[in-house]
């Protein structure tokens, strides 16, 4: 196979000469527009229009092909599709290194479109030519004054590296980017992937040295786990945030589990995203927004906040929003709070928020920011217009004031034209200015979060015993699985089970009973019934003989009247496990056909898709991961110790999550296996009830 590594798209990042296939005298087509782009944009390297009609096209020498070209770096095409391969064809014969093609008339066209982009992705699979597109609308280097695009204007250079799947929302990114001078380093357009895509694009902004940020509008992923590796290195060099459309269930299957009900495509991005190291926001105006302020080149340590104001509205609804963002109010006490008193007037707030009333004066901001130095905590700078407000004269006195300020700044001038110049200046100045204070402290706290996840710590993954998993009997393993099937890949992970055991008849499972040890919980078995509890197929607490026989026969009739149709196996008699202090858990595996194998932890139970109280990550996991998959639940505080219980032993759920992933992973025939519930508690984890799928020959 081809090396089709991103050292291949090194030509898209310098290029010194491009050939526009297809380039047209009229700026008005796509061919033409290129071409005038690249000439009015400034590249400085070699231009060669390929027109078969024309000798010259706007002002410059053309060839009738590229293989009367002299040598170039990228080819840009702008064909009709049917001519788009045999162009592709001769840049190859001719040596070029990378092509960007504009056209359209492809897969997104359906019918022959579909079998034309088939075919080229199958042609390029045996080449080393990397191609952007088909049907996008191309790419920008603002530094090499390179747009090999249709979209008129050159955006300014900056540090943000933007991919995107929609050529639409570029245009549209470009022309509100020129107004609020937002950079790039790189702008890409993918179109329909059929070579480059996410990925490579990814590992090449996580390489080049003018990307400081990288943020991406997707709207799928072509290759999971290449996404997902390719996202955990970005992430450890650079910032990585992305936008991704389609929250809806559009993946769920109809699988026999809670876990397979509430997982879906999106939700297993979600996890990539997160476990990479990388944020997912939800809109354009978060993803700009934060990137913004990463750009400004300042990292949060923690999630402590200092807010400064004029006006007491503002204070009050950044206050709101930090706490329901998750940060932190700073103390302002101790020196620094007897030197800003020192320097505002005496019915000034002097708590945080800051406020320094309406009348507040470019000195007054500078000197109390200047008290405020040295307070532990990332800055808002608040401006509400007054009457006699000097917007830029603060803006000013606000950048001198805090240049050496540790953690990041952001302004929040709110109005409209009283206060832009001063916005403009704080943006010039290096500090992003928001409109109002809720933007400005979601940005912040999304910095928080990428801060957190970059400083996390990495450890080992679970291992487990390769012998004891490869010594399985996979020919007792099939289909449905019960407890009792699973039971064995459960200890061979190092997962402890409540004893259990088969009976076939109420009499049977009354002898079980007696020898299991009393009480005990009795349950039916039926390949046909997922939710016992639902057909009165669950008798808990059972303390004699009489009362398991008693049970199973009211049991037999209940579930009979309930599911006729359903084929009854026996009953499941397992000793009693009722631990006042334990929680029910529920620890899920179903496999996604993009991600691979995804482990799902949650509070357990009946009503598990009602809370849907739930954390999900690929496997496999460190003890770091499950231990955040635990702190993200809502009921997270309940396992650390609440209203009388004791503390879970969180290490030893933990390592419980990571040798259930290492099992997804050992076993890729193991299409869906769900603990339901986990008894986790002060002494111990143990699995209660358990139920899956096997399939065997059918790894994912």
């Amino acid at each position: 196979m081809i090396d089709r590594r991103s050292e291949a798209l090194r030509p898209f990042f310098d290029a010194r000469a491009v050939a526009v296939i297809g380039a047209s005298a009229d700026p008005s087509k796509v061919g033409g527009s290129v071409l005038a782009n690249l000439v009015a944009g400034g590249f400085t390297g070699r231009l060669v229009p390929v027109n078969a009609g024309r000798s010259t096209v706007q002002g410059l020498k053309a060839v009738p092909s590229i293989v009367d070209a002299d040598p170039v770096d990228l080819a840009v095409l702008a064909v009709p599709a049917p001519a788009v391969l045999p162009a592709l064809r001769q840049c190859v014969a001719h040596g070029v290194r990378g092509a960007v093609v504009l056209s359209g008339g492809f897969r997104e066209s359906g019918g022959a479109g579909a079998a034309r982009e088939a075919e080229l992705r199958e042609w390029l699979r045996t080449t080393s030519l990397r191609v952007i597109g088909p049907n996008c609308l191309g790419w920008i280097r603002p530094s090499a004054r390179l747009n090999l695009s249709f979209s008129p204007g050159m955006p300014r250079a900056g540090s943000i590296g933007f991919f995107s799947h929609s050529g639409a929302l570029c245009t549209a990114i470009l022309d509100w980017s020129r107004e609020h001078a937002i950079g790039f380093s790189v702008f890409a357009s993918l179109g329909n992937q059929a070579d480059v895509a996410e990925s490579a694009v990814l590992e090449a902004l996580a390489d080049d040295p003018e990307t400081r940020v990288i943020l991406g509008y997707l709207e799928g992923v072509a290759d999971g786990a290449a996404f997902f590796h390719t996202l955990t290195v970005a992430a450890r060099a650079k910032p990585c945030v992305m936008l991704k459309t389609g929250r809806s269930a559009e993946g769920a299957r109809a699988v026999g589990s809670h876990t397979g009900a509430l997982a879906g495509s999106d939700r297993a991005f979600d996890a990539a995203v997160r476990q990479a190291g990388a944020l997912r926001v939800d809109t354009l105006e978060e993803l700009f927004d934060v990137a913004r302020a990463l750009v400004a080149g300042r990292r949060p340590k923690n999630r402590r906040v200092v807010l400064v104001t004029n006006g007491g509205g503002l204070g009050i609804l950044a206050t709101d929003a930090a706490r329901a963002a998750g940060l932190e109010l700073s103390a302002i006490d101790g020196p620094a709070g007897e030197r800003l008193r020192a320097v505002v007037p005496p019915q000034a707030a002097v708590g945080n928020p800051v406020d320094l009333i309406g009348d507040a004066t470019a000195q007054r901001y500078a000197e109390a920011l200047e008290a405020l130095r040295g307070v532990d905590g990332s800055l808002v700078v608040m401006l509400a217009p007054q009457a006699a407000t000097d917007s830029i004269g603060i803006a000013r006195s606000v950048l001198a004031a805090t240049r050496e300020w540790p953690a990041p700044m952001l302004g929040v001038f709110a109005g409209g034209p009283r206060v832009r110049p001063g916005a403009v200046a704080l943006e010039e100045g290096g500090v992003p200015c928001f409109t109002f204070p809720e933007r400005a402290i979601g940005a912040l706290a999304r910095m928080a979060v990428l801060s957190e996840l970059a400083a996390r710590p990495r450890r080992a993954t679970v291992a487990l015993d390769a012998a004891a998993v490869a010594g399985l009997s996979r020919a007792q393993l099939g289909g449905r699985l019960s407890l009792l099937d699973a039971a064995p890949l459960l200890d061979a992970a190092g997962i402890p089970v409540v004893a259990a055991r088969r009976a076939t008849s109420a009499d049977q499972a009354a002898d079980v009973a007696a020898t299991l040890g009393l009480p005990v919980a009795l349950k039916v078995l039926s390949r046909d019934i997922v939710h016992k509890t639902d057909v009165g197929g669950v008798a808990l607490n059972l303390g004699s003989r009489g009362e398991v026989l008693a049970a199973a026969k009211a049991m037999t009739a209940r579930v009979a009247q309930a599911r006729p149709d359903a084929r009854l196996d026996g009953f499941l008699v397992q000793r009693m496990a009722d631990d006042p202090q334990a929680h029910e858990l529920l620890l899920g595996l179903v496999r996604d056909p993009q991600f691979g194998p995804l482990v799902m932890v949650g509070f357990g139970g009946i009503y598990v898709e009602v809370l849907n109280d739930t954390a999900m990550r690929l496997a496999p996991l460190d003890t770091t991961e499950a231990l955040a998959m635990l702190d993200e639940l809502r009921m997270a505080p309940a396992l650390r110790g609440a209203r009388g219980r004791r503390a879970v032993d969180l290490a030893r759920l933990a390592d419980v999550i990571c040798r259930f992933a290492a099992l997804a992973v050992a076993m890729p025939e193991l299409h869906e296996l769900e603990i339901n519930p986990l008894l986790a508690g002060p002494t111990g984890v143990f699995a209660l009830d358990a139920r899956g799928r096997f399939e065997r020959g059918r790894p994912i």
